[in-house]
């Protein structure tokens, strides 16, 4: 019963990391497609108004360190997550196999910490990946709408989306992440957002 016990516990953890690692790679993918649009700007930029590439690369580039910040955080705190919990399966192991005791209640009275304290692992996890998820909405938003105006794209409009993205990221976020529960509130919100800059700040 103790080792089943250990095995369900095992098995959850392993679910567990498997969900947050495709969360974290579907960012992964997405900030492919940002590059892309990235790409594109600069391009139109360069042809249409002279801005040369590296200071494009450079007037971004702060916006960019960011998020690879957030983005080395998230894969940092996947790591730990996982290492601490085969850590502590281990140690329940050891419990179950050591002799002349009943490992069962040992084995409960670790089990309810060791279940709030992967909650909360878990919790901080996901709001770094809502985060950069968040940032990479802004980013897509305002690049999206630069792409649009064309061969009619100017240096001031990239300068105004910049100010706008570094505006947000300068905001402490965090109660608002903790109410977002999936990509589809993320992306309303940060449409909200250009919407109202749009309105401020008509052609």
């Amino acid at each position: 019963m103790a080792a089943g016990i250990v095995d369900s516990y095992e098995i959850r953890v392993e679910t567990v990391c498997s969900l947050l690692t495709q969360a974290n790679n579907f960012l992964h993918s997405f900030q492919l497609e940002l590059d892309d649009m990235m790409n594109r700007l600069r391009i139109n930029l360069t042809n249409f108004q002279s801005l040369r590439r590296k200071d494009f690369d450079s007037m971004i580039q702060d916006v960019l360190d960011h998020q690879r910040e957030i983005e080395n955080k998230a894969v940092l705190c996947l790591s730990n997550f996982h290492k601490e919990e085969q850590e502590m399966i281990g140690a329940l192991r050891n419990i179950v196999s050591a002799q002349g005791h009943d490992p069962i209640e040992d084995i409960e009275v670790m089990l309810e910490d060791m279940l709030t304290r992967q909650k909360n692992r878990e919790l901080d996890i996901v709001k770094t990946l809502k985060q950069i998820q968040a940032e990479q909405e802004e980013l897509k938003t305002g690049l999206k709408r630069l792409l649009e105006k064309g061969e009619d794209i100017r240096i001031k409009d990239y300068k105004a989306m910049l100010k706008a993205i570094r505006t947000q990221q300068g905001k402490d976020s965090r109660d608002l992440f903790d109410l977002l529960d999936d990509f589809d509130l993320v992306r309303n919100r940060v449409n909200d957002q250009w919407q109202k800059i749009v309105s401020m700040n008509p052609n």
